[in-house]
């Protein structure tokens, strides 16, 4: 079978999905999801290794990128780990220990897409090493990485234009269903949630505010 030039080479077109969010702001951080794990006989012993094992990866990351990194942990699990057919005695109390949290990096406002695509490539590539290396040495803390994402640091910076558009949208509701005989009005609200986000691109980030309310023609 012969394929052509185009079909060889050409990158397939990538379909954005469409958005479904209230409001699309543009992201002001990047994130990534690592975890980080070990097994040995004690935890006292492990922890340590894990907590410099991730100080490693916060510089590695800065380094890497030229911008500060935060590195923020968010759990712990620790395991008994699976007897094996030839283990020996003294390795029946080993314990698998695993930390997970996550890398956080700025994405100013000044920096155009193409700067941006740079910062998220350089951050993929330090993920990529530092998995890469953590593989090839035996009984070292072993990394894994999620996908990079964008997003809104402080999404309820923007509630108040959250609540301004579902107020314009009920009023426009009301009006269309409604009639001068019949109007219809808001007789019930739950509280709003929190602002919540879905991550599209890096120049997107979809923000929505669940409001439920219920319209009824009220009678005098």
């Amino acid at each position: 079978m012969s394929l052509s030039y185009k079909e060889k080479y050409a990158p397939s077109l990538h379909e954005p999905a469409p958005i479904r969010a209230e409001l699309v702001v543009r992201p002001d951080q990047l994130r990534v999801a690592f975890s980080v794990s070990l097994e040995a006989e004690g935890i006292e012993q492990t922890l340590p290794l894990l907590q410099r094992a991730c100080e490693q990866l916060q510089r590695r990351a800065r380094e890497a990128t030229g911008t500060e990194v935060t590195l923020r942990p968010r759990d712990t699990r620790f395991n008994r780990s699976a007897p094996k057919k030839l283990s020996l005695p003294e390795d029946e109390d080993r314990t698998f220990v695993a930390v997970d949290g996550l890398l956080v990096l700025p994405l100013p406002a000044e920096l155009d897409f193409w700067a941006r695509g740079s910062r998220v490539g350089s951050l993929v590539r330090v993920c990529h090493e530092v998995e890469r290396d953590s593989r090839e040495v035996k009984k070292q803390p072993r990394f894994s990485f999620g996908s990079v994402e964008a997003f809104v640091s402080q999404p309820e910076l923007h509630r108040a234009e959250l609540l301004r558009r579902f107020v314009e949208r009920t009023r426009e509701v009301a009006s269309a269903l409604g009639s001068a005989e019949a109007p219809l009005h808001v007789v019930d609200c739950a509280p709003a949630g929190a602002v919540e986000q879905a991550p599209v691109s890096l120049e997107e980030v979809g923000l929505s505010l669940q409001v439920h309310c219920r319209l009824e023609v009220v009678r005098e």
